[in-house]
Formats: C-alpha cells, structure tokens, sequence
C-alpha cells in the first residue's frame, strides 16, 4: 500500500478504510463495465454473433448481441478457462 496515499500518520482503522475505499471502487467500476451495451463487429442489431439467431428485443434492450444459449455456453468455457 502506498503511503502517500493514506498517509504517514495513519493508524490501522485509517489504512483498512483506505483499502476498502480501493476495494468499492474497483468494485464499482467492473459493474459498470459489465452494464454497457456489448459490442461486436458481426453484430447486425437483431440476430446473435454466433449462431445467427433471433435475440428476443427484452434481450436486445440490454445491449446483448448473443442468445441465452450462446452467452451460457460462452459463460461456461470462461469458467472453465479460469479453473
């Protein structure tokens, strides 16, 4: 931890403040960026990047550009990537 950013003269209650203040703001920001409409080159504004099917328009007005199928398929091999 640096400590010119909590300063020299902080104690403990001081430092652990400061660590959770970085820790939310992280924290913040990653959900943030999740929430943003996706993006992909492929993507022609009704039909899914990967298997060319129809998005449900609850889906679309999400900013999603796969399927249900798709992303759960997608979300399974990034956690097995990470294992």
């Amino acid at each position: 931890m640096d400590e010119t950013y909590i300063g020299v003269f902080a104690d403990e209650s001081d430092r652990a403040s400061a660590v959770e203040a970085i820790f939310n703001a992280e924290a913040l920001g990653d959900a943030r960026r999740k929430a943003q409409p996706e993006t992909h080159p492929d993507f022609d504004g009704r039909h899914c990047v990967e298997c060319g099917e129809r998005i449900p328009k609850e889906r679309l007005a999400l900013g999603r550009v796969r399927c249900v199928e798709c992303q759960t398929t997608l979300e399974h091999q990034r956690k097995l990537m990470r294992a």
